[in-house]
């Protein structure tokens, strides 16, 4: 198994307790391990590139990983009330999204699609909304707005581009 995927699969373990850690009010530790964990999100897309180590898994699996990680975060957050439910479905709708249209790609063109701009773009924007979201700054509603909208381009982003590559392929 390549470095890139043995840091992706740290990610994962340390969600439950990123999650338990908030749950349990000890919002300091939940932030030092969800940055821990955003670290090695970067960390796990240098390996893969410097060592040559991308590979159909990780395309899988590091998406995978910051998807149960910032949907256990927004789930979370509206548990503790910091947001609406209804935010929470808000977030959750492209998500979905991309993860229906992420298996019906694999099943129709037997390929898995790499990461896109404007999926770096939404991670990058739910990355600062949850900062916002732990630190209680001003503004976090709209940043978390933000990064939902950046979630539903680049749902459409993806679909485009699934249903141009699999355009030759259905039959």
């Amino acid at each position: 198994m390549s470095l890139a995927n043995k840091i992706t699969i740290a990610r994962a373990g340390l969600v439950p307790l990123i999650i338990a850690a908030l749950l349990v009010r000890q919002r300091e530790l939940a932030l030092a391990l969800f940055l821990l964990a955003s670290l090695g999100d970067v960390l796990d897309g240098i390996a893969a590139r410097v060592r040559h180590e991308v590979s159909p898994l990780g395309k899988v699996l590091d998406p995978a990983v910051d998807k149960a990680l910032y949907a256990s975060l927004i789930a979370s957050f509206a548990v503790l009330e910091n947001i609406q439910i209804s935010v929470l479905i808000l977030y959750f709708i492209p998500q979905v999204g991309l993860g229906v249209g992420a298996l019906v790609l694999h099943l129709r063109a037997r390929r898995v699609q790499g990461a896109r701009i404007s999926g770096k773009a939404a991670a990058a924007l739910t990355f600062i909304a949850m900062v916002f979201i732990f630190l209680e700054l001003p503004y976090w509603g709209a940043v978390l707005y933000a990064a939902i909208g950046a979630g539903y381009v680049a749902a459409l982003d993806y679909l485009c581009a699934a249903v141009s590559s699999t355009a030759g392929t259905s039959s």
